[in-house]
């Protein structure tokens, strides 16, 4: 493989760990999402909760109250009633029998009616106490999912810090082994350098010597022919 080649996987790398972190960027703030939003949800239902228990004590607490009126109320009745006696008894002074009578009746009625709205009230109090123990085991599932979900959390950026600290210690690595190739490279591309300046040193001295072979060459060609040219006057004269 090339250095060319190394680079660009290793930028292909990093581009991947770039994506890979993103990923797990953007899955920790959906779920730090979730999380803001069940905890929300458990203040919500939490103060909903106080809120229907407050208003059921004051209801509780105004039953309450009116069946202590119309106890009071009947007592008197009954007090006034026994005073009268049991045979033609004589009505009260500004009140007669039939209306004692009649408010007899109507107390008895205020009691049915508190006694239904006080069943009625049980009822509710039941059925408070149904949702309530229902909302308090929504949110115990809600912690305990707000729990894992905290610990998926933690799960996922013990991971994103893991691998952002693998692939920091690989990339350095990478860096690290591409300057020693660099500078491998560049080490054979000074001596390169230096062959060629010897080669061309050498070149020019043998080129030197070629010249002075050529001109030797000469020299010794035209000292053939002006000796050639002697033996030739010798042999004629």
């Amino acid at each position: 493989m090339t250095p060319a080649e190394r680079e660009e996987a290793l930028e292909r790398r990093e581009a991947n760990a770039a994506l890979l972190a993103s990923k797990l960027e953007k899955d920790r703030a959906a779920l730090e999402a979730e999380i803001a939003a069940s905890g929300a949800a458990s203040k919500a239902a939490t103060a909903i909760n106080r809120a229907l228990q407050a208003d059921a004590a004051k209801k509780i607490k105004d039953l309450e109250a009116q069946c202590v009126q119309w106890e009071a109320k009947l007592a008197k009745l009954k007090v006034e009633a026994g005073k009268a006696g049991p045979v033609a008894p004589e009505p009260a002074p500004g009140r007669s029998a039939k209306e004692i009578e009649a408010e007899t009746a109507e107390m008895e009625a205020a009691r049915a009616r508190v006694a239904a709205d006080r069943a009625a009230l049980n009822e509710q109090r039941a059925a408070f106490e149904r949702e309530a123990a229902e909302a308090r085991a929504k949110l115990k599932a809600e912690a305990h999912s707000l729990a894992e979900l905290r610990t998926k959390l933690v799960a996922v950026r013990s991971e994103i810090e893991g691998g952002v600290k693998a692939r920091e210690a690989e990339v350095r690595r990478k860096e690290a082994g591409l300057e020693a190739e660099r500078q491998k490279l560049q080490a054979a591309a000074d001596s390169l350098m230096r062959d060629e300046a010897q080669q061309h040193e050498q070149r020019a001295k043998l080129e030197a010597q070629v010249a002075a072979l050529a001109a030797k060459e000469v020299m010794f060609e035209e000292r053939s022919r002006q000796l050639q040219e002697r033996l030739k006057n010798f042999a004629r004269t």
